[in-house]
């Protein structure tokens, strides 16, 4: 029989073992223990366990009075190398909890039991009890309950019904204004015919310039105050009122050129000179731009490539926006005069009609981008049904607007409505796709806001006046009699 405290430590040693095998803190792991000098093993005194040596001892079978330790070290040098061996073990137990960390979720609880197997082995092995370092409290708190890793978030799901209000409210905002701009140039038209189309002309030439121009300076200012130089290299008021200067000096000059030269020859006045007159005036004022840019050049505060070509490149684009918008508008001037009025309405019309199926098609059933990186919300569904739709109604629209070709027949008729259809629809929306390009090389979102839910003057005719040139050029290819009016 056992004696009785022998019993009562056994079955303390058999609930503190079955108590730590259960822990949700702690894996299983075998007991560490120290031999004694006699060869018999003693338990090592821990904060983490307070065992009695009995409790470390296995039972051998057969004598039931008899317990001594299983396997016991023939000599120190034994005990010392099993001492070594657990070291080594807890270890490589520690390097495996910490490699498995982030995929265990108990990471923190075997990290913490690997780090007190660390502690007592060494503790053990180095014979010194009381240097085993204080286990914190948090330690042995519970671990806390495994979060799944949050799964990916699931693809954006487009919601067609906010995003067809937006457009529909998009398209109410351009509609509107559109409407409002036609009554009015109908209006004009009406009271006051040929001359009222030349003066919104010279009007809307006045509106291009001074916006094309703006965008490019602007940009060209910021590249200078990022680069310490002032916008082309003048500063104060002086320095900005040359610039505005300059820019408004060519701007007159193209007009004499282009459009006033053109007002001089059909005008029938003395008041005017005469078409060989402003077209020396036109070169004179040239010829003198380009001392002053020279001169200009010279006199700005600092030198050096930046300044230059930052001055250079504002020339550059105003010189740009004269070719593009005021040499191509004024042969709207040209056209009234020796075809008439009807002859500038009709192309316009098709470019609104044109510009606004492609707005409807794209909004109903545009997918595929047609140029993403320049205009980002025209389609090639949009393109191809604003063509379609264009051609289908010219013949009725020209003989809308009142056009009568005279002696043409009426083949005639529907190969000059379906020849600018097809331009207005296959070459004229390049001319607003420039336009965008012209706007992101430059920062700009649109080129102003006069019109609202179009944007600017440019961003309303920049397909217009690239139609321009073309109807003048087609109507005198066709020998279109001038006197239609």
């Amino acid at each position: 029989m056992f004696p009785h405290a022998l019993l009562s430590t056994l079955l303390a040693a058999t609930a503190a073992a079955s108590t730590t095998a259960s822990s949700p803190l702690l894996p299983p792991r075998p007991l560490a223990l120290r031999w004694g000098e006699d060869g018999s093993p003693t338990a090592p005194s821990s904060r983490r366990s307070s065992l009695p040596s009995s409790a470390l001892l296995l039972l051998r079978g057969g004598d039931n009075d008899s317990i001594e330790p299983l396997n016991p070290p023939a000599s120190k040098a034994e005990a010392d190398a099993r001492a070594a061996e657990e070291v080594r073990e807890r270890e490589e137990h520690a390097t495996k909890a910490a490699a498995n960390a982030a995929d265990s979720p108990r990471a923190e609880a075997h990290l913490t039991a690997a780090a007190l197997d660390q502690n007592t082995a060494s503790a053990a092995a180095a014979g010194d009890d009381a240097a085993h370092p204080a286990i914190p409290a948090a330690a042995f708190a519970p671990p806390r309950p495994a979060v799944a890793d949050a799964p990916d978030a699931a693809p954006a799901v487009k919601d067609h019904t906010k995003s067809l209000s937006a457009k529909l409210s998009n398209a109410y905002e351009r509609t509107v204004p559109a409407a409002v701009l036609l009554a009015l140039a109908t209006a004009l038209l009406k009271f006051a015919g040929s001359n009222g189309l030349v003066g919104l002309v010279l009007a809307l030439q006045v509106g291009m310039y001074h916006e094309a121009t703006s965008v490019v300076s602007s940009y060209h200012a910021r590249r200078a105050a990022a680069d310490g130089l002032a916008s082309f290299g003048r500063t104060g008021r002086a320095g900005a009122a040359l610039d505005h200067a300059e820019k408004w000096w060519w701007f007159a000059t193209a007009m004499v050129a282009t459009s006033l030269r053109l007002i001089a020859a059909h005008s029938g006045s003395n008041l005017w000179p005469s078409g060989e007159s402003m077209g020396l005036l036109a070169y004179g004022m040239a010829a003198a731009g380009i001392v002053g840019a020279v001169v200009g050049m010279e006199s700005r505060d600092g030198s050096g490539p930046e300044l230059y070509r930052g001055y250079l490149g504002g020339v550059a684009g105003a010189h740009f926006v004269l070719l593009f918008l005021i040499g191509q508008s004024s042969y709207w001037i040209r056209t009234v005069h020796e075809y008439g009025l009807p002859w500038v309405l009709y192309p316009a019309l098709l470019v609104i009609v044109n510009d606004t199926m492609a707005y409807v098609f794209g909004l109903t059933m545009g997918r595929t981008k047609l140029l993403p990186r320049l205009s980002p919300k025209k389609t090639a569904e949009g393109f191809a049904g604003a063509l379609v739709s264009t051609m289908a109604v010219s013949v009725t629209l020209l003989r809308w607007v009142g056009i009568d070709l005279g002696d043409g027949s009426d083949k005639e008729t529907k190969v000059l409505a379906l020849t600018l259809a097809l331009f207005v629809s296959l070459v004229a929306p390049f001319g607003g796709f420039l336009a965008s390009a012209t706007k992101r090389a430059h920062g700009a979102k649109d080129f102003g806001t006069l019109i609202p839910g179009h944007g600017g003057v440019v961003d309303r005719f920049d397909c217009q006046v690239v139609t321009a040139p073309f109807v003048y050029l087609l109507l005198k290819r066709m020998g279109v009699s001038t006197a239609t009016s």
